[in-house]
């Protein structure tokens, strides 16, 4: 949110541009057509491109600066074992335009672990990225995943409905602005705290 505040603020001499914008699972595309919108600029192709580029040189400025990014407990541990697990493909599947994706992911030092996803570039809503995820998983690991052995993790509605969309099952984890019970009132087929035990991260994915 600093980041596109930051942009709105350099493009348009807006402050606090992104005030009320809902945040949390919605695609990068959707955040910046709604703070358009909400300070009477149209969302046009060639405005958001304008946003899109300022929030990604501010980002990267942030990060580079210091900025404070941690992974939470767990995260490492359970992508070491999807590594190791000749079983296991798996992807990123974010709203985050993909640049941007990258630059969080290394300034936490988990990059390296994702060889494929799906980014806001792929859709405006987070349904649509469901197809260019199991593609990229079919070309990168040698065959489309099924909707028995497919899980979406996340940490918000959002996430939950759009597995729930395509029928595949759905793991919340309440480390967002979402607690364990609003998650599961989503219809998640599994709701955790967190990802700190990877035993039952891997029970449950793996049965």
């Amino acid at each position: 949110m600093a980041s596109l505040d930051a942009a709105m603020s350099d493009l348009f001499g807006i402050e606090r541009g992104f005030e009320g914008v809902e945040f949390a699972g919605r695609t990068d595309r959707l955040i910046v057509e709604d703070g358009l919108s909400a300070n009477g600029l149209a969302p046009s192709e060639e405005m958001v491109s304008r946003v899109r580029e300022a929030y990604i040189r501010n980002l990267a400025g942030r990060l580079s600066a210091g900025w404070p990014a941690s992974v939470l407990g767990g995260v490492n541990e359970l992508l070491d074992l999807l590594t190791r697990r000749e079983d296991a493909c798996f992807g990123l599947l974010t709203g985050n335009w993909k640049e941007g994706a990258f630059l969080k992911l290394a300034a936490c030092g988990i990059d390296r672990y994702f060889r494929f996803g799906a980014f806001a570039e792929c859709g405006r809503m987070r349904r649509e990225l469901i197809p260019h995820a199991l593609g990229m998983a079919e070309a990168v690991c040698g065959r489309r995943p099924g909707p028995a052995d497919t899980w979406i993790v996340g940490d918000t509605p959002h996430d939950v409905s759009c597995g729930r969309d395509w029928n595949l099952r759905t793991l919340a984890v309440a480390t967002g602005p979402y607690g364990v019970e609003a998650l599961a009132e989503c219809g998640a087929d599994a709701v955790l705290q967190d990802l700190s035990s990877t035993e039952t991260v891997e029970r449950i994915i793996f049965g």
